[in-house]
């Protein structure tokens, strides 16, 4: 079991390591360099960010071993902080390149057919609603 785990870590860094080579030197904060649709970006809109703290999560959350329930506290709630930076910081990203219409029509596509879309799909199939609506 241990391999497998250790596997699927390896496969997280490995995808946000993609996902932040093929940004390249457009790689920036809150400022617009050409939207990137291939590579990890045909899944989700934030690979880099989903797939670190996926990695980070399953490097650390197992396998905490605190003295006291207080150290494990601290440990999650540390986790749920930084998870949320990067949620609030994917968000205005998004806010941000909102603007343009590049972005508007690649996040409706993402929405339509990406991995969480498919995933929605799939599971709402499954208990016989194909359009994954309630």
């Amino acid at each position: 079991m241990g391999s497998i785990w250790a596997s699927l870590i390896l496969v997280e860094i490995a995808i946000y390591v993609w996902a932040t080579v093929v940004f390249g030197p457009r790689f920036s904060n809150l400022t617009n360099r050409g939207i990137i649709t291939n590579g990890p970006y045909r899944w989700t809109k934030h690979p880099a960010y989903t797939f670190k703290i996926a990695a980070y999560a399953m490097i650390n959350l197992p396998f905490v071993h605190p003295d006291t329930w207080l150290d494990a506290m601290r440990s999650m709630i540390m986790f749920t902080v930084l998870a949320l930076i990067y949620y609030m910081r994917a968000k205005a990203e998004e806010a941000y390149l909102m603007k343009d219409p590049v972005y508007r029509d690649y996040a409706e596509w993402i929405d339509r057919n990406g991995a969480w879309a498919r995933l929605k799909r799939l599971v709402w199939a499954g208990r016989g609603n194909v359009s994954g609506e309630r």
